[in-house]
């Protein structure tokens, strides 16, 4: 007989997968439009062509040292990489002062930016 892994999916399993693929969709979007196979980010990543199109497709996590060699290869910014911050959602005076205790100013401010203030 054979032996079944049991899997527990969160709620949580839906929502990443589709930032992953919102992600993914923008890497192959930059990529596409600087005319870069993916066997060539493939090679510059370190990875197969097969990750990459994995990556572009949602199916597989990217690092962020991989995000950070795209946005050189790609000569854009980390951030472009990522979908809008849903309306609704912001950091208060108490998130970034947290945040400022913790990370210092510097980190606060990126927050800020980032982030914005929550929509009231």
């Amino acid at each position: 007989m054979r032996r079944r892994d049991a899997t527990v999916k969160s709620e949580n399993d839906g929502i990443e997968h589709e930032i992953r693929e919102a992600i993914g969709s923008r890497i192959a979007e930059l990529r596409r439009k600087r005319k870069l196979s993916a066997r060539l980010v493939g090679e510059k990543l370190h990875i197969s062509r097969e990750a990459v199109t994995h990556i572009e497709t949602g199916r597989n996590n990217v690092t962020a040292v991989a995000l950070w060699k795209l946005a050189t290869l790609f000569r854009c910014e980390v951030r472009d990489f990522f979908p809008d911050v849903p309306d609704g959602y912001g950091l208060t005076k108490v998130d970034t002062d947290k945040i400022a205790q913790e990370g210092g100013q510097k980190a606060a401010g990126w927050a800020k930016e980032l982030f914005g203030a929550k929509k009231k």
